[in-house]
């Protein structure tokens, strides 16, 4: 028997959560004995009252789409309906308590630090919570005890096999992420500094959609001013399994604070899918997925970055060699498709 499933996004393809947690796991489910019709959402450009509008006119749309569907659907809103928290968890109530479907919430971030009344209620009273790393599952087992750990996963499909063969001796670091995150590049301007002044490098950062985004980012700036070679690239969804392969390094760094203690590490797993050595931050999902020194590297300071850094720069053998523990941890624990399966064996609990 095929389950109908309406899975909801609070962003569009653009969005990496929405993409990779909403509309690569659909494809997956549909696979895996579901009938998953996806909806994404796309701001609408113009005015507030286009805005509104387009708000309104989105909400109503997904309201009838439940309220006519069959009485054993399931609703599966990842992060949110829509851009508004506040209707997000409006459409919620009336899925749950007026057209009686079983909802499943599923979180990446630690949402509930911006908005923690509406968040926590998401949490409360969902019918199953999916959350992408240890510490959101420890968060969320307070409020619901029907909380799973499917991490944020590759779709395997989609990578090219890395090009370890390159001429010339420059080694090539990368960054690879959402706009978000690429203000953490900052804590690197000091060990890539010292770094480059020893061996023929190059950063290449992948983020923003086009050159005038990174305009703002005075990190790049620094480096190039030290004398760092910089080449910055934009983003988008087609080029970047392509762009993964022009990549020596991946680079991962991040603050240890709040709110990064609930992120779900998929920059790290997105280079190890590729088959590239990640040298990443020892803080939140980091510890879970790098075993420091076989599938990637974990650091704490500026002399780590550098000292880590340093080791896979000048052994092309260590490279290679952690590449591929790294691609083997992708393929046994962060697999689209087994984790996609893993997700409908609990979805299925609830039919």
């Amino acid at each position: 028997m095929v389950r109908k499933l309406f899975l909801f996004t609070s962003g569009g393809m653009m969005d990496p959560a929405s993409r990779i947690r909403g509309y690569y796991v659909a494809k997956y489910l549909s696979e895996n004995g579901f009938d998953a019709e996806v909806f994404l959402y796309e701001g609408a450009k113009g005015n507030v009252v286009k805005k509104g509008l387009h708000l309104i006119g989105d909400f109503l749309n997904k309201i009838q789409a439940v309220m006519w569907s069959d009485k054993d659907s399931l609703v599966y809103i990842q992060r949110g309906t829509c851009s508004l928290s506040q209707l997000s968890f409006l459409f919620f109530l009336f899925s749950k308590f007026i057209f009686r479907k079983k909802v499943i919430y599923d979180i990446d971030d630690g949402l509930f630090l911006k908005e923690r009344f509406v968040i926590n209620n998401f949490i409360r009273f969902s019918d199953h919570v999916i959350v992408g790393g240890h510490e959101l599952f420890n968060y969320v087992k307070k409020y619901n005890e029907r909380v799973f750990l499917v991490p944020t996963s590759a779709d395997l499909n989609r990578y090219y096999p890395h090009n370890n063969v390159r001429k010339g001796n420059r080694v090539r670091l990368g960054f690879v992420g959402s706009p978000s995150t690429t203000p953490y590049m900052e804590l690197l301007v000091k060990p890539i500094e010292e770094l480059s002044r020893r061996y023929d490098l190059e950063l290449r950062v992948i983020s923003a959609s086009s050159y005038a985004e990174y305009r703002p980012f005075n990190s790049f700036k620094k480096f190039e001013k030290n004398g760092v070679k910089v080449k910055l690239i934009p983003w988008n969804v087609d080029e970047e399994f392509y762009q993964l392969q022009n990549i020596d390094i991946g680079l991962a760094p991040l603050l240890n604070e709040e709110w990064e203690r609930y992120k779900c590490g998929f920059k790290v797993i997105n280079y190890m899918a590729a088959g590239i050595p990640p040298v990443a931050s020892n803080v939140a999902e980091h510890k879970y997925i790098i075993q420091d020194g076989v599938n990637g590297f974990l650091c704490e300071n500026d002399r780590q970055w550098v000292e880590k850094l340093g080791k896979l720069i000048e052994d092309k053998r260590l490279r290679k060699k952690i590449g591929v523990n790294a691609r083997r941890t992708v393929e046994e624990k962060y697999s689209l498709e087994k984790n996609a399966k893993t997700l409908a064996k609990i979805l299925a609990k609830l039919l």
